[in-house]
């Protein structure tokens, strides 16, 4: 988005008559009849831009409502950066409880993937406690969509995988114990399952 102060060169409390001056400062340097032909069409664009700045910053009401717009803006930022953190409470506080306590897990994990749909690991969290209660298609679902989006997320094939040795598809399973231990063979959790699985 363009900043008509920058634009200008002027600070955000800079008075009209600062205003005027660096818009004919520049208007001088930068008007199409002031340049020779062969640049003309190259600063037309940026003299139409001054022009607006301008026009926006000299009208009081155009100023107040677009300093307005911009306090929204930046508002608008922080609402989204607690809406992240918002989420990344819920993911941690389902992840910390979802083998002792799915039940309750899912509701953290829901949300937290109702937040954000497009994140893989939370997509993939959320169809694994699906899996351990015992909604095993929706789960396994959810898990392969969240392996489409990033194979190379190492949590996302143990996820599935043990989502597939808990549901008794021990042959499903070992194809992403494989595809996992090409990404890193010595992480913890995938020696664990590969334990898991010998003693089944």
């Amino acid at each position: 988005m363009l900043d008509p102060f920058k634009l200008l060169g002027v600070d955000k409390d800079a008075s009209p008559e600062e205003i005027k001056r660096a818009y004919y400062k520049l208007a001088k340097k930068y008007h199409p009849d002031h340049l020779p032909e062969g640049v003309k069409e190259t600063y037309i664009e940026h003299f139409l831009r001054l022009t607006w700045a301008y026009k926006l910053l000299i009208d009081k009401k155009r100023r107040e409502s677009y300093l307005r717009d911009i306090a929204l803006g930046e508002f608008e930022h922080e609402v989204e950066k607690q809406r992240r953190e918002a989420r990344e409470k819920l993911f941690k506080e389902g992840l910390i409880i979802i083998r002792n306590n799915p039940v309750r897990a899912e509701k953290y994990l829901k949300m937290a993937y109702m937040l954000d749909k497009t994140n893989p690991l939370f997509m993939s969290y959320y169809g694994l406690v699906l899996v351990f209660l015992n909604k095993v298609k929706d789960g396994v679902e959810l898990m392969e969509k969240a392996l489409q989006k990033d194979n190379n997320i190492i949590e996302l094939h143990l996820n599935l995988a043990e989502g597939l040795i808990s549901a008794g598809r021990i042959k499903e399973a070992k194809g992403y114990l494989k595809r996992a231990s090409r990404i890193d063979r010595k992480n913890s959790r995938l020696l664990k399952l590969l334990e898991k699985m010998k003693r089944r």
